[in-house]
């Protein structure tokens, strides 16, 4: 299961935030939250904010889904999958300017941001147990087989290219 979550028009660079979102790029939430917890970047206030928007909406959506009969998702388990952070409009683009040599004046840009934020929650262990029923049916399967029982056709035609191929090496 999929939860994302956008901060529109942060504050700041997209390249300072790309610096602070490659350092949790695929972590857990909890490995997450410490490593911005200890970085001393502006973006990384911002996007501890984010990460703790979303771990609150996973939350709200687990009880309120629990009526539902529908899975909840453990908040712990959640790992960033893809996180972007592009550039926004420019804010006070052609309104504050800096004087500059021989008269002329620059506009001030004072950059803004998009970040975006993707977390899944692994399916591995439904998954694992699904696989494991699956090897318990098939060792069922093959006790239930008489042994004089014809193979199938794809399995003769396996043996038969193995036994080709071990009389052409002699």
């Amino acid at each position: 299961m999929e939860f994302r979550v956008k901060l529109s028009k942060a504050p700041f660079s997209a390249r300072k935030a790309k610096y602070v979102i490659d350092l949790i790029r695929g972590k857990n939430v909890n490995a997450a939250l410490d490593i911005l917890q200890f970085c001393h970047r502006r973006p990384a206030r911002a996007v501890e904010k984010l990460i703790r928007s979303c771990l609150a909406n996973v939350e709200f959506l687990n009880e309120n889904e629990a009526k539902k009969e529908v899975k909840e998702v453990d908040v712990d388990t959640l790992v960033l999958t893809e996180a972007r952070a592009d550039e926004g409009p420019l804010v006070g683009y052609a309104r504050r300017f800096m004087p500059r040599a021989r008269g002329m004046a620059f506009p001030l840009n004072l950059r803004t941001c998009h970040i975006k934020l993707t977390f899944t929650a692994p399916e591995g262990e439904e998954e694992e147990a699904e696989k494991e029923e699956g090897v318990e049916e098939t060792a069922a399967e093959a006790k239930e087989k008489p042994e004089g029982a014809p193979e199938p056709a794809a399995k003769k035609k396996r043996a038969k290219k193995v036994s080709k191929s071990e009389g052409e090496d002699n």
